[in-house]
C-alpha cells in the first residue's frame, strides 16, 4: 500500500487527519493553504469537520487524481525531490493503513493540535498568527488591527474550556497525537487530554509528537504521563547555534535550551518510551550557518534529523536569495547529505524580486530597531548579498 500511493497524487491525510489551528479553525493538515470555511473547533465537533462538504469535495479531487491547490507546499517539494508531509504521512501510519482505500470511511486517527498562540518567543520566522509574543510586539510597532485580531483569535482554548470535554467521544480512534504552538508545554489544558486518554485505556495505543522550542521544561509528573503511551517523540526547534540561534529565536538563550536538552534526556530515561529529534527549519537566516548546525546535531546525537522547509512568509523562503549567492551556498554544501534535498529545493526555483527585497529588509529593520538587534552584527557575510544593511 505504502508505494502505491507514495507514487500517486493520493494523501491519505483528509480521510484520516484534521489540524486544530492555534485561531479555532480547522484545516486538512498544517501544510495546507486554506481553512474549512465556516467552521470552528470550539463550536463544532470535529468529526462533523471532518465530513463537511468541504473535506469531501477534496477527498473526491484526490480520488480523480488531481493536485489541489491547497497542497502546493507538498508539490513543491515532490517537484524538488524532498520528502513531502504527504509522503511522511503515508509512512507514518503505514500499519494502521493496510487495508486503506480511498473509498474508506474517514475516521479521526491523527490529530494535529494547535490549542492557541500561546508563546514566551518570538521567532524572527513566525510572527503574530503563531505567537502571542509577536503578536504583542507588532501591536507596539504601531495601529495593527490584524495583530490584535490574531491575539484575541489565539486565546480561544481559556474562553472555551468545554472544549477540552467535547472532544473526548472522538480521541478513542485516535493513533497519533501531534502538538504544536504557540508553545505546547505553556498550553497546560493539553495535559487534560492525554489524562483522559490515560484513564480510558487508549493511551497505550496512541502515540505523541511535540515540537518545542526547547525553552520550557515539564515538571517529572509529566514525564510520569507520557510513559502511558505508546511512544512520545519530541521534536526541538533548533534552527543554528549560539548567537545566531538567540538573533532568530529571540529571547531564548542558547546555554539554557542546551541544558534543558540535556536534562530531556535524563528523565526520558524514567519512560522508557520517549525519543527526540532535531527539526531544523531552513530559511534564510540559517542557510549559511548549515555545516556548524549539523555538526552541533551529530554531537547532540538525536534519533533523527528534520530538515523542515519554510515556506512562509514568502520573503524568507531560500528560494528568494540571490542568485549568487545560491550558487555560493550549493558548493559549500556539496558534500554534506544531510542537505541535498533542501538545496535541491532552493534551486527549483527563482523566486528573487525588488519586491521581496525589501519585504525583507523592511521586516528585519523594524524587528532590529525595537529589540536593539542588528542582523548585519550577527550574519555579516549574509548581509553582504542580502543587503540588509548598506
Amino acid at each position: 500500500m505504502v508505494e502505491k500511493y507514495i507514487k500517486s497524487n493520493i494523501c491519505v491525510l483528509p480521510w484520516t487527519h484534521l489540524e486544530v489551528d492555534v485561531n479555532g479553525s480547522a484545516s486538512p493538515c498544517c501544510l495546507y493553504k486554506g481553512e474549512i470555511a465556516d467552521y470552528k473547533v470550539y463550536k463544532h465537533k470535529l468529526d462533523v469537520i471532518q465530513n463537511s462538504e468541504y473535506m469531501n469535495d477534496l477527498r473526491d479531487q484526490f480520488r480523480q487524481g488531481e493536485r489541489p491547490k491547497g497542497c502546493s507546499n507538498c508539490w513543491q517539494e515532490e517537484d524538488a525531490g524532498k520528502t513531502s508531509k504527504r509522503m511522511n504521512s503515508i509512512y507514518k501510519m503505514k500499519n494502521s493503513l493496510q487495508d486503506w482505500t480511498p473509498k474508506t470511511t474517514p475516521t479521526l486517527k491523527f490529530i494535529d493540535f494547535k490549542l492557541g498562540n500561546v508563546c514566551n518567543l518570538k521567532c524572527r520566522i513566525c510572527g503574530s498568527w503563531s505567537s502571542s509574543k509577536w503578536a504583542q510586539e507588532e501591536i507596539a510597532y504601531g495601529p495593527n488591527p490584524l495583530a490584535k485580531k490574531q491575539l484575541d483569535e489565539g486565546q480561544w482554548p481559556k474562553r472555551n474550556p468545554a472544549f477540552f470535554e467535547d472532544i473526548k467521544p472522538v480521541l478513542k480512534d485516535v493513533e497519533y497525537f501531534e502538538f504544536t504552538g504557540g508553545e505546547p508545554f505553556m498550553i497546560e489544558n493539553h495535559f487534560k487530554i492525554l489524562e483522559h486518554c490515560v484513564e480510558q485505556g487508549y493511551a497505550r495505543n496512541q502515540d505523541i509528537h511535540y515540537n518545542t522550542n526547547g525553552t520550557q521544561l515539564p515538571d517529572r509528573r509529566v514525564f510520569w504521563l507520557w510513559s502511558q503511551f505508546k511512544h512520545v517523540e519530541i521534536a526541538f526547534s533548533i534552527d543554528d547555534t549560539g548567537a545566531a540561534f538567540e538573533y532568530q529565536r529571540h529571547p531564548a538563550q542558547w546555554d539554557q535550551v542546551n541544558e534543558n536538552l540535556k536534562e530531556f534526556n535524563i528523565r526520558s530515561t524514567l519512560t522508557g518510551n520517549t525519543d527526540f529529534q532535531i527539526c531544523s527549519t531552513i530559511s534564510i537566516f540559517n542557510i549559511l550557518n548549515l555545516n556548524t548546525l549539523v555538526k552541533w546535531v551529530k554531537e547532540f546525537n538525536p534519533k533523527f534529523l528534520y530538515i523542515n522547509t519554510l515556506f512562509d512568509p514568502e520573503y524568507f523562503n531560500v528560494q528568494t536569495l540571490p542568485i549568487e549567492l545560491k550558487k555560493i551556498i550549493t558548493e559549500k554544501y556539496r558534500d554534506i547529505k544531510e542537505l541535498a534535498t533542501i538545496i535541491s529545493y532552493m534551486n527549483s526555483a527563482d523566486r528573487y524580486s525588488d519586491a521581496v527585497h525589501e519585504q525583507r529588509k523592511k521586516r528585519i529593520l523594524q524587528a532590529d530597531q525595537y529589540r536593539e538587534e542588528n542582523f548585519a552584527a550577527v550574519f555579516p557575510e549574509l548581509n553582504k548579498f542580502l543587503k540588509i544593511y548598506e
